[in-house]
């Protein structure tokens, strides 16, 4: 800890900036194209250079050169920085060991390039640098300071980037794998399983709004909260209800008070990714299980201006207006899903609570 923070006083006011920009920046970013816009710029504007490798290890070994802009672009085996590069990640667990005090990163190098990798027991990111001329050795050093922390942040951001993804996209294959199997199964007993299909989406959706119910809800999200919990997913649940719901029955009439529901369904599904369970739980209430790890404020930013929006594009006798509460789900946490949304239940009076006052 001590070393770290030397050698962070040892960076000017101008480079501070440019990493405490990167650092906000990336965590505002939810894509790995944007990530590596903003890496890339970082880097042209602290280190010099006339070529850069970044190699991410993953499901599969991804590769972006950097010109000497810090403009990214794909890049194969074929790039002369690759080799370099790749021995790292298959040399870090062995020179990791060869220490006699773990360290948070290997670099290797020359005069005329420089390799830094994190984490040392499993290069995870490897970062490769050449110049077409000799660079001394107190330029290195001031370097490596430099690129470390660039490195670190970029294998934080793009490793969050790479896991939703992966999580999302084995979510997909499992939903597409008990689709596949539903449809092969209906070949053989069509009229039955038709028959059956209807009966459990009748059984899982709310016919008013055509969200998932109460028992669609829990049904759906168990699988995705379970899965998240086993590879420490950040999740959030949210639970809101319709504010004003009543006096739109007894003015209006509950031909409108259904409408407003209706409405009030539509507004709170796009505010969430397709991927995200939503569903209402009955009368005025709502809940959804989102893979999201966006501050709480965030989401309910999102859904206040999706809100404002309806209201301005259609005609109602009414305005529609939602109360929610968000509750972060910790992931290390022996909880049930029942229990965060009980929790957001919570938050979600405590927010109407205030509005009141």
């Amino acid at each position: 800890m001590r070393k770290h923070r030397v050698e962070t006083r040892q960076l000017g006011p101008a480079q501070l900036r440019i990493l405490l920009t990167l650092a906000r920046d990336l965590l505002q970013t939810d894509e790995a194209q944007g990530s590596l816009a903003l890496i890339g710029r970082a880097l042209a504007e602290m280190v010099r250079f006339d070529s850069a490798l970044l190699l991410l290890r993953s499901d599969r070994m991804d590769l972006v050169e950097f010109d000497s802009h810090g403009i990214a672009h794909s890049a194969g085996t074929d790039h002369p920085l690759y080799r370099a590069a790749a021995r790292m990640t298959a040399d870090a667990v062995v020179a990791a060991d060869a220490q006699s005090n773990s360290e948070d990163q290997l670099e290797y190098g020359g005069p005329r390039r420089l390799l830094l990798a994190v984490p040392a027991h499993a290069a995870a990111v490897v970062l490769a640098v050449s110049w077409n001329h000799d660079v001394d050795t107190a330029m290195q050093e001031a370097y490596k300071r430099t690129l470390s922390y660039i490195l670190q942040l970029a294998g934080a951001a793009l490793g969050k980037i790479e896991s939703h993804t992966s999580l999302e996209r084995l979510l997909r294959e499992q939903r597409q794998e008990i689709a596949d199997t539903s449809v092969n199964h209906a070949e053989e007993l069509k009229q039955r399983d038709e028959a059956v299909s209807e009966m459990r989406m009748l059984s899982l959706t709310d016919v008013l709004t055509g969200l998932y119910n109460r028992r669609g809800f829990f049904l759906q999200a168990e699988q995705i909260y379970k899965l998240a919990r086993r590879r420490r997913t950040k999740s959030a649940v949210i639970f809101a209800d319709i504010d004003g719901l009543k006096r739109v029955n007894d003015e209006l009439g509950h031909e409108a008070g259904d409408a407003m529901i209706r409405d009030a369904a539509l507004v709170f599904r796009q505010s969430f990714r397709h991927a995200d369970v939503v569903a209402r739980l009955g009368g005025d209430e709502f809940v959804a299980y989102t893979l999201d790890d966006e501050q709480p404020e965030v989401i309910l930013s999102r859904i206040e201006a999706n809100l404002r929006a309806f209201n301005l594009m259609q005609e109602r006798p009414y305005c529609v207006s939602i109360s929610a509460g968000v509750v972060l789900v910790d992931s290390n946490a022996e909880q049930t899903l029942s229990h965060y949304v009980l929790l957001a239940d919570e938050q979600m009076y405590a927010q109407k609570r205030s509005r009141l006052h």
